[in-house]
């Protein structure tokens, strides 16, 4: 098969192609959460890595938390140095905005793992928490 042939029938630019056992490869789209991503959310779903990995899987978690609270951090660090912050619905649509933004930066960890939910989570969690945490500081 010519680089042409394989460039026509191949997968789309920008996929991520994967090499098994075997020579012929497949290509994952990697905007939608795959098949199955429901069983993520389990408690025995990163199991397999945990017994190959026990000291990187607690470094793991370790950062996985500090990805999903950095946002909410930096957020309320931002709220408390802007002076004296107004309680009020505006203040907790930051805070939801911030963690928002912090489930995206946890999907990226969850990529070590194997247990990325698609480009579309993280975009969307990015936009709308960083949209909620804009009006929150704007109105704030």
């Amino acid at each position: 098969m010519s680089k042409k042939q394989r460039r026509r029938n191949g997968p789309p630019r920008g996929a991520v192609v994967l090499y098994r056992q075997r020579p012929e490869s497949r290509w994952i789209c990697q905007w939608l959460p795959p098949r199955g991503a429901a069983a993520y959310f389990s408690m025995g779903s990163d199991a397999a890595f945990k017994a190959r990995h026990p000291v990187g899987y607690g470094f793991l978690v370790a950062l996985g938390i500090f990805a999903l609270l950095l946002p909410m951090l930096i957020y309320d660090i931002a709220i408390l140095n802007g002076g004296d912050p107004d309680p009020g619905g505006w203040l907790l649509a930051g805070l939801a905005g911030s963690f928002l933004i912090g489930v995206g930066l946890f999907n990226f960890v969850a990529i070590i793992i194997r247990q990325y939910l698609g480009h579309l989570v993280s975009l969307l969690s990015f936009l709308a928490g960083g949209v909620l945490v804009a009006l929150s500081l704007r109105s704030l």
